[in-house]
C-alpha cells in the first residue's frame, strides 16, 4: 500500500487525524503544538510516513479530540469512547449542577449542540474572545487612514479636485469599522441560522438523538422474552444485559458469560433484600 493508498484509506490513523484536525479549524502546528509535539511528527503522521507512531500520541490526540483509541487506529468506526468521566468534558462545577437540577433545557441544549455548525460558533466566538480578527480589522483601518492622508495631500496640491477627492474621502472612512463589529454581525447571522434551523426541528417534531443510556435500556427491553413483568426471572434479565453487552461491546464468550452471572447476582440479591425489608 503506497503513501496517496493509506491518506487514502478512512480507517486509517493518517486519514482519521487530517479529518479531526481540519474539522477543528486547526493547523498542524497548531495541533502539535496543543499536544506538545513536533510539527514534522503530526506531518509525518497524516502523510503516512510514520505508520506506527508512539502509542502516547495516540492517546494524548484521543483525548485531545475526545475520540477512542479504537476509532483512530481504524478498529471501530465509533468516534466515542466506550465510556466518560464527566471530568473529561470540561465543565465547571456551575455547569454541571444546572444540568443535573434541569435549570438548563436540555432538550434546547441537545438541539444547539447537534447542529453542524454550533462548533463553527464556538469558534467564531472565541476569536472574538481572544480579539484574533479584531487586530486583523485595525491593521485594515489603518490602511484606509493611510489612503485618507494621501487623498488629503493630493488636495492641497490639486485643490481643482477638491470636490471629488471629499467625496473619495468621505467613502474610504466610511469603510472602517469597528475593531470587533465584523465579528459580533458574524456570530450574529450564524446564531439565528442555527436558532432558526432548530425552531424549524422542533415544530416538524424532528427528536434529537437518543441518549446513551436510554438507548441501552430499551435494548434490554426488547432483548426480554415477551410476557408479563411478573414471570420474568433474574435469568431473563441477565440473559438480556449480556445480549446487550454482545451487541456494543468486543467482550468474548468468557467475557459475557461473567457479565451474565453478575447480573443475575445482582437481581437475586436484590430481590432477597426487598423480599426481607418487605417481611
Amino acid at each position: 500500500m503506497g503513501k496517496s493508498d493509506l491518506i487514502e484509506d478512512e480507517t486509517s490513523l493518517a486519514y482519521r487525524l487530517s479529518n479531526l484536525r481540519k474539522d477543528h479549524d486547526l493547523s498542524q502546528k497548531q495541533l502539535a503544538d496543543q499536544l506538545h509535539v513536533t510539527h514534522s511528527q503530526i506531518s509525518r503522521i497524516e502523510s503516512g510516513e510514520t505508520k506506527n507512531p508512539n502509542i502516547s500520541i495516540v492517546i494524548d490526540v484521543a483525548r485531545f479530540f475526545h475520540v477512542s483509541t479504537d476509532y483512530l487506529l481504524g478498529i471501530t468506526q465509533i468516534t466515542s469512547p466506550k465510556s466518560y468521566d464527566i471530568s473529561e468534558l470540561g465543565l465547571s462545577e456551575e455547569s454541571v449542577t444546572r444540568l443535573i437540577t434541569r435549570r438548563i433545557d436540555v432538550d434546547i441544549l441537545n438541539r444547539l449542540l447537534e447542529h453542524e455548525n454550533f462548533p463553527k460558533l464556538c469558534i467564531m466566538i472565541r476569536n472574538y474572545f481572544d480579539d484574533t480578527i479584531a487586530e486583523g480589522i485595525m491593521a485594515r483601518n489603518k490602511v484606509i487612514d493611510f489612503a485618507v492622508d494621501q487623498l488629503t495631500d493630493l488636495m492641497t496640491a490639486k485643490p481643482s479636485k477638491r470636490k471629488e477627492i471629499i467625496k473619495d474621502k468621505q467613502f474610504l472612512s466610511s469603510q472602517k469599522i469597528g475593531a470587533n463589529e465584523a465579528d459580533i454581525e458574524k456570530i450574529k447571522i450564524q446564531f439565528m441560522t442555527i436558532l432558526r434551523d432548530v425552531k424549524s426541528g422542533m415544530q416538524k417534531k424532528e427528536p434529537t438523538k437518543a441518549v446513551a443510556t436510554a438507548e441501552a435500556v430499551q435494548m434490554i427491553r426488547n432483548a426480554l422474552p415477551d410476557k408479563p413483568a411478573s414471570d420474568i426471572t433474574s435469568t431473563d434479565v441477565a440473559n438480556a444485559v449480556a445480549y446487550y453487552m454482545g451487541q456494543t461491546t468486543d467482550l468474548n464468550d468468557e467475557g459475557l458469560a461473567m457479565v451474565q452471572n453478575f447480573a443475575k447476582y445482582i437481581c437475586d440479591n436484590s430481590v432477597s433484600e426487598k423480599n426481607s425489608e418487605d417481611g
